[in-house]
C-alpha cells in the first residue's frame, strides 16, 4: 500500500474529487516555476538523502503543469521492501509537503484520506481571468500577484470575482495599462447598472478586490464611484 500526495494551485478545485482528474489534465505541460523551484527541489532534497539501506523511504515524484503527485510508501509496504522492513515515509512526507508549500498559494491533497487542505486566508469565490483560467477559491497574496500582471495572464486583462451562489454579484476589473484599471462593481439587487471608478495603482485594485470578497466596505465606501448602465 501507498499513500498519494498532489500539490495543487490553491483554487483550482472545488473539492477533494476533482483532484485526480485536474492533475490528468496537466499532463504534458511545462511544470510551473514555484512548483520547480520550491516543492521539486525540496523533494528531490529527500530522495537524496535516503540511506542507500533504506531504498524504500524514497518517493516517485511525477509533476506537470500546476500539480506535483507524490507517491510515499505506507508503514509496511512489501512490494517495495524486503520481508518486514518498516517505512514511516508517509507521514514525514505529507510534513515535508506541508512545510514546502506553507507561504504559497498551493492546496495539499491526500489521497488516502480524501481530503485537501486549502491554503490559509482563502475565500470561497469564483474567480475568472481573461476567460482562460478559473478558481473556486482565491488568497489575498493571489489577487495581489494576479492585478500587477493581468496582461501576462491572459490575452484579454480582465479578472471577474463573483460570489459562488450569486454569479450577477461581482467585482471586475480590466487593465488597459500598467497604470490604467477600470474597477466595477455590479451586484444584483441592482440589474440595470455597475457602479464603476479608475485607479492607476494595481495593488489598490488589488486591495479593494480582496476586501470585496470579505464584505468589507470600509475602503470601497470612500471610492468616488460612477454610475454606468449596463
Amino acid at each position: 500500500m501507498s499513500y498519494e500526495y498532489v500539490v495543487v494551485p490553491a483554487g483550482v478545485v472545488a473539492s477533494a474529487v476533482e483532484v485526480p482528474s485536474y492533475f490528468r489534465s496537466q499532463q504534458g505541460r511545462p511544470v510551473d516555476d514555484d512548483l520547480r523551484i520550491i516543492v521539486l527541489t525540496g523533494l528531490a532534497a529527500w530522495n537524496a538523502a535516503i540511506p542507500a539501506s533504506r531504498p524504500h523511504a524514497a518517493v516517485r515524484i511525477e509533476a506537470a503543469g500546476g500539480a506535483v503527485r507524490v507517491t510515499a510508501a505506507d508503514d509496511v509496504d512489501r512490494r517495495r521492501s524486503r520481508g518486514s522492513a518498516t517505512d514511516y515515509a508517509a507521514g514525514p512526507v505529507r510534513q515535508l509537503l506541508e512545510d514546502l508549500i506553507t507561504g504559497f498559494d498551493y492546496e495539499l491533497y491526500d489521497g488516502h484520506n480524501h481530503t485537501l487542505t486549502p491554503a490559509p486566508e482563502f475565500r470561497v469565490v469564483d474567480v475568472d481571468i481573461g476567460g482562460e483560467r478559473s478558481y473556486r477559491s482565491m488568497t489575498k497574496s493571489q489577487v495581489f500577484s494576479w492585478i500587477p500582471k493581468l496582461a501576462e495572464l491572459a490575452s484579454t486583462p480582465f479578472l471577474i470575482v463573483s460570489r459562488t451562489d450569486d454569479r450577477e454579484t461581482f467585482i471586475q476589473t480590466y487593465r488597459g495599462a500598467p497604470t490604467n484599471y477600470t474597477l466595477e462593481i455590479h451586484d444584483s439587487a441592482h440589474t440595470d447598472h455597475f457602479f464603476a471608478a479608475a485607479f492607476s495603482d494595481p495593488h489598490l485594485v488589488a486591495r479593494l478586490i480582496w476586501e470585496w470578497a470579505n464584505d468589507d466596505w470600509s475602503t470601497l465606501d470612500r471610492v468616488e464611484w460612477i454610475r454606468e448602465e449596463k
